[in-house]
C-alpha cells in the first residue's frame, strides 16, 4: 500500500475504508458505554440511593437547631 491514498488499487482503497469503519463503530460503542455509564451514576446519585456516600443526605434524627441562648439576667 503505497502513502498516497491516490494511487491505491480498489482492494487496497477497500480494505483502508473497511478498517476506518471498524474503528468507527469501536469508539461509537465506547462513547455510548461512558456516555451512558455517567447518566446511569447520575441518576443514581441524585435519587439518594447510595447509602454511606461522602455527600449523601444523612438521615434526619433530629432537627438541627440554633444554640441556646443564655439565660437574661434578673432585672433589679
Amino acid at each position: 500500500m503505497s502513502v498516497e491514498p491516490a494511487n491505491w488499487s480498489a482492494d487496497e482503497r477497500a480494505a483502508f475504508y473497511a478498517r476506518r469503519e471498524s474503528r468507527n463503530r469501536a469508539l461509537g460503542v465506547l462513547l455510548f458505554t461512558l456516555v451512558a455509564l455517567f447518566f446511569g451514576i447520575t441518576v443514581v446519585r441524585m435519587t439518594g440511593q447510595v447509602k454511606n456516600a461522602p455527600d449523601a443526605p444523612q438521615a434526619a434524627s433530629a432537627p438541627a437547631s440554633a444554640p441556646a441562648a443564655a439565660p437574661a439576667a434578673p432585672q433589679s
